[in-house]
């Protein structure tokens, strides 16, 4: 067995010089690289760049690249969503990574066009968002128009919001709880044969009504509508995506658009209080009275789930899921409005907050995102296209931050350039 010399009475062994180790280590090294595949060695490097790096969010002082911020997506929790457009998926997974990436950077980066956006990486922007060389124009635009496309821009939304709210819970942060709703306008180009004119805004186009998460701006859902559509009808459909998404709200503030006999009765069913104002015509429904409750309920008594001596609660479910929307609505309106009579302060408070809050969020989106500045072209499907991907980019730039320890201001785009 070897023993090592000791020397002039030291009682440590012999040690190798210094340029032997080094010499040492970088054989290793060599050999470890000569192991690796182009891709292994490309994730690696990615990797000890990170680390050497920090993840900076974007101010009024330091603005930042979106090549800056869409690098540091983490994908993983992602790459799922795409299992639908390709067939192979298991064979390609470790290569969507860089597509994603690219995709937040598209959304982000306030080109028109994916032409555009294309066209302002070099080679060493699209080593940043992890390719292994510059990619031909003809991948992105298969990835971003095929394999995905308008129709599923909504479902990689849908992803995104979903691993926030896991994110976020780590940070007992609730996503959703509270929630404004709104419809916002977006202007067509002239002359669009699918575009229709609106005397209450004044030009012609179509509008988004957004559902957005009343703390941190995050738009939750979103549903496109002709200009002259009702955006009453989305409030039932939103919050049944909103329940899809495992997000369980608590209150939803809204404008007297929505405040149907309908969505109100929906909504309270459904353990979601409806905040609105209330409209100058408004009386007391008498169809809402308890007594009438109990009246309409017991034209029920031959029916096989009939109970009789049921409290109120009970009736006001039974009727409900008889159909009697328009009984449920009128007594929780009646309720709303002894509310404001009562509290009138507390309310209008909330509805003061859903105004500044969501038309602050609207405007800010129209001055920084493309969803209402040089549509390109005309037509509904780039209407969707459009407003996919600037929603798309909301979400996007809310997940990175969190990833990265940021939880304010998770949509604010305005110093992405």
């Amino acid at each position: 067995m070897f023993m090592p010399i000791q020397k002039h009475g030291q009682d440590k062994g012999w040690e190798m010089p210094e340029y032997e180790i080094e010499q040492q280590v970088e054989k290793y090294w060599e050999r470890f690289e000569r192991q690796l595949s182009d891709e292994e060695r490309q994730k690696l490097e990615y990797l000890l760049q990170e680390e050497n790096e920090q993840f900076v969010d974007p101010t009024v002082d330091h603005p930042v690249p979106a090549v800056e911020i869409a690098r540091w997506l983490n994908p993983e929790s992602l790459l799922d969503v795409l299992k639908p457009s390709y067939p192979y998926f298991d064979f390609i997974r470790e290569r969507l990574g860089p597509r994603l990436r690219f995709l937040a950077y598209f959304t982000l980066c306030k080109r028109r066009n994916l032409w555009q956006a294309y066209h302002s990486l070099d080679e060493e922007g699209y080593l940043k968002l992890g390719f292994l060389e510059e990619p031909r124009y003809e991948l992105v635009r298969e990835f971003v128009n095929e394999r995905l496309g308008v129709d599923r821009f909504p479902v990689v939304m849908d992803w995104i919001v979903k691993e926030l709210k896991v994110r976020l819970r780590k940070k007992d942060i609730v996503l959703g709880e509270r929630v404004f709703e709104d419809a916002t306008d977006i202007r067509s180009l002239k002359h669009d044969p699918e575009a229709k004119y609106s005397g209450y805004y004044g030009h012609a186009g179509y509008k988004v009504d957004i559902t957005l998460d009343a703390n941190h701006a995050v738009p939750l859902a979103y549903i496109p509508l002709g200009i002259t559509d009702d955006e009453g009808q989305c409030l039932i459909p939103s919050q049944e995506h909103l329940l899809s998404l495992s997000i369980q709200e608590k209150e939803r503030i809204v404008d007297l658009k929505y405040a149907t006999y309908a969505n109100i009765a929906y909504s309270e069913q459904h353990g979601v209080s409806l905040v609105y104002e209330q409209a100058e015509n408004w009386v007391y429904n008498q169809e809402g009275d308890p007594e009438e409750i109990k009246r309409q309920y017991q034209q029920y008594h031959r029916e096989k789930d009939f109970v009789a001596g049921a409290n109120l609660e009970f009736m006001l479910q039974y009727l409900y899921r008889h159909g009697e929307q328009e009984v449920v609505g009128a007594f929780y309106r009646n309720q709303h409005m002894k509310q404001l009579e009562e509290h009138p302060e507390e309310i209008q408070r909330k509805l003061d907050e859903r105004g500044s809050k969501m038309e602050g969020f609207n405007g800010q989106g129209k001055l920084t995102t493309p969803l209402d500045d040089h549509p390109g072209r005309r037509g509904w499907r780039q209407f969707l296209y459009r407003t996919g991907l600037v929603m798309l980019g909301w979400v996007f730039a809310a997940l990175i931050r969190v990833q990265h320890g940021v939880v304010d201001h998770l949509t604010n785009v305005t110093y992405i350039f």
